[in-house]
């Protein structure tokens, strides 16, 4: 768990900083997609806990 934890943590930083710098889209559009998709994932992933927590109670 420790290992998505940190698969998150790297995608989010990845988002905010393309190679360490700034994103060059003065919009930030690119930066809103990318925070999307990571919360759409994590969405999912909480799903798929709760499913898995329900089955074993």
């Amino acid at each position: 768990m420790a290992t998505i934890i940190e698969d998150y943590c790297s995608a989010v930083r990845s988002s905010i900083t393309n190679d360490g710098h700034p994103p060059l889209e003065a919009s930030g559009l690119k930066l809103q997609e990318n925070l999307t998709l990571i919360e759409q994932s994590l969405e999912r992933m909480e799903k798929k806990v709760l499913y898995h927590h329900m089955q074993s109670t």
